[in-house]
């Protein structure tokens, strides 16, 4: 039998069932029933959209306070329900616990505050003198009814990253998350359903990939917003494009960490581990090309297959477990293929841990090999690892860059000046000096090349739910 049942999804303002058949969502602990799961249907798109488009006027009435508060109000929640939306994290994409808390729920609220924040400073219209005499009055409006579409990794965070831009902006908006994590966003439906908004403003649809295109698809929804891989995000754009809708795509990443000649492992390993492997490397960020100067090869090369070597693989549950399970089978299967490609293809696993109990856990391994081997050029999402040697910095950046993706990277010395010298030379949305971080809720955040289009996050993911309109007035000398 199944620990949780989900039947209902937030719509119009209250949570409503659907009529879909039930199925049985497994958790990667073990492969039993986790979840029994009524997916979003047909009806219940239909009147989400209805809703939202009902709701369209009233969401752009709302003042800002009223914005900030439901903002703030939302990350309380999520808050005091901390410790169960840590486990269930667990429970559903095999995220270990100890990371669960910070990754999955801290990150969520701290999003909600920082945007709050944000928008009581937003510029929503501005006088500007006119360039051919008289004023303008530039006006910043809501784009429209929106569609967030959210990954499975790290899905209140996702949730909340559109969530925020959206009604910080007066934008109505349909959350569509996956089923992997059924019962987490019934959990945000429910907190959704409790803020002081119009009705309709908000919709919780948990629903497979046939909701995601008939949204995208439907010539009411006026911006999309998708976080998933590069393959899904162009089928959304080519979508979106040929009815002039609004896109946002933040997608997969190849990113890469260069440890300068300075940098010494023992000051940064646990932030290192993360960069690399957080999420047992379900991240988009993942810095899973770390770049060592073929110099130092050895002393850092050594360290970090000492970090690889000691990491405790296994229950996610457990709060000495680092790595645990892939969300799902499939998966698994595909990042143990990637592993055992790459070996055959000559690379040369130098650190590694083992773990048993459950058939969606992927040993985490660091495999030394050539800049353009697969392994080095491909996203994995999973705990895998390529270790590329580099000669000088000039190569390292070049090693760095030459990827079909530009999501985010990583430059390692306690030289901030020389740091911050060879992170501008890298072609990515965000680089971050010494840390994990691979975006900061003040900034924008978003990649080049395949990783995506447009930005979130900051001040530049509010306006990317807003149209600029202008106001034409006439030179008063003129009359």
């Amino acid at each position: 039998m199944s620990r949780y049942r989900v039947d209902t999804h937030f719509v119009a303002g209250a949570m409503r069932a659907s009529s879909a058949d039930p199925i049985s969502m497994l958790s990667p602990i073990d492969l039993l029933p986790l979840t029994s799961l009524r997916l979003a249907d047909d009806a219940l798109a239909e009147l989400a959209i209805e809703a939202g488009t009902a709701a369209l006027e009233a969401a752009e009435q709302t003042t800002v306070a009223q914005r900030a508060l439901a903002l703030r109000t939302l990350a309380d929640t999520l808050d005091a329900r901390g410790d169960e939306l840590a486990e269930l994290a667990a429970r559903e994409i095999g995220c270990p616990i100890a990371q669960a808390r910070a990754l999955q729920v801290a990150s969520a609220s701290g999003l909600l505050r920082a945007i709050a924040t944000l928008v009581e400073a937003h510029q929503f219209e501005e006088n500007r003198p006119a360039a051919r005499g008289g004023r303008v009055i530039v006006r910043k409006v809501p784009v429209g009814l929106a569609v967030g579409i959210v990954a499975w990794n790290v899905p209140m965070f996702l949730a909340c990253e559109k969530l925020a831009s959206a009604i910080a902006a007066g934008c109505p908006i349909i959350l569509k998350p996956s089923p992997e994590n059924a019962r987490t966003m019934q959990i945000f439906g429910e907190a959704v359903m409790a803020l002081d908004l119009p009705k309709g403003m908000i919709a919780v649809l948990t629903g497979d990939r046939d909701i995601g295109r008939r949204l995208v698809a439907d010539p009411r929804i006026s911006k999309v917003s998708f976080t998933g891989s590069t393959a899904a995000g162009q089928a959304v754009a080519e979508v979106a494009a040929r009815r002039f809708a609004r896109c946002t795509l933040e997608l997969g990443g190849k990113s890469a960490a260069i440890l300068l000649d300075d940098f010494k492992i023992e000051d940064r390993a646990h932030e290192l581990f993360l960069a690399m492997i957080q999420n047992n490397g379900q991240v988009c960020g993942a810095q899973s090309r770390i770049l060592v100067p073929r110099g130092k090869t050895g002393a850092i090369r050594d360290g970090i297959a000492a970090l690889f070597d000691g990491l405790k693989v296994g229950d996610p549950l457990d709060p000495a477990t680092d790595v645990g399970p892939l969300a799902t089978r499939v998966q698994s299967e595909k990042v143990k293929a990637m592993y055992a490609d790459a070996l055959a293809a000559g690379a040369l696993k130098i650190g590694g841990a083992h773990g048993a109990g459950s058939a969606c856990l992927v040993d985490p391994a660091l495999l030394l090999t050539a800049p353009d081997a697969r392994i080095a050029q491909e996203e994995v999402f999973g705990p895998l690892t390529a270790l590329i040697e580099y000669d000088d910095v000039d190569q390292a950046v070049a090693i760095a860059n030459d990827s079909v993706y530009g999501l985010s990277g990583s430059v390692w010395s306690p030289d901030l000046n020389r740091s911050i010298h060879v992170a501008r030379r890298l072609r990515t949305g965000t680089v971050g000096i010494n840390s994990k971080r691979i975006l900061d809720f003040g900034a924008p955040f978003g990649g080049f090349r395949a990783s995506g289009i447009g930005r979130e996050l900051g001040p530049e993911g509010i306006d990317s739910y807003l149209e600029s309109s202008s106001i034409l007035l006439p030179d008063a000398a003129a009359h």
